[in-house]
Parts: structure tokens; sequence; C-alpha cells
């Protein structure tokens, strides 16, 4: 089965922690309340206005045009994990 890839932003809300998912890393971990480490980050791809960081990396295409929501950092790591586990997504 073939999937199709394309760019998409991920819209990473942190949690009460601070934590989102990070792609680059493949992990969960705390960005707020400076977004340390993300200025250099390649897929870094804007601000959430205080509520997060949005993200602009190869996936497959998401329910909304807008983007992809990601509330759950966690799970959003699992899903991204099941990709790369599948070989659908590469991992950094």
């Amino acid at each position: 089965m073939s999937v199709s890839l394309e760019n998409v932003n991920h819209f990473n809300y942190a949690t009460k922690s601070g934590k989102v998912f990070c792609k680059r890393q493949n992990r969960v971990r705390k960005i707020a309340p400076e977004y340390k480490g993300c200025d250099k980050c390649p897929y870094l791809f804007g601000s959430l206005q205080g509520q997060g960081v949005e993200c602009l990396w190869e996936d497959i295409k998401p329910d909304s045009p807008c983007g992809h929501y990601v509330y759950d950092p966690q799970e959003e790591f699992l899903r991204v994990s099941k990709l790369i586990g599948n070989k659908i997504l590469k991992k950094e």
C-alpha cells in the first residue's frame, strides 16, 4: 500500500507543563515558556501565540485542510512512531 506524503502544518499545542511532540527529536519535550531549541529547527513554521508551536514537515494528508492539530503530544508520538515503524515516515 502506497501512502502519499505532503508538507503538513502541525499545530502543536503545549500541555499545561509546556510539553509538545518534537518530530526532529522524535520525542515529547518541554518547550515552554521560551521555545528553547526550536529557533534553529528546520521544521519551525511559527508560534501559536504562547500556546505552542507550528511545525511544517512531510506527513500523511490530515483530515483538516488547514493542517494537523496536536493537543496530546504523547498520542502524536505514538502515531508518528507507528508510521516510522511501518516505513511510511522517516526517522530524523
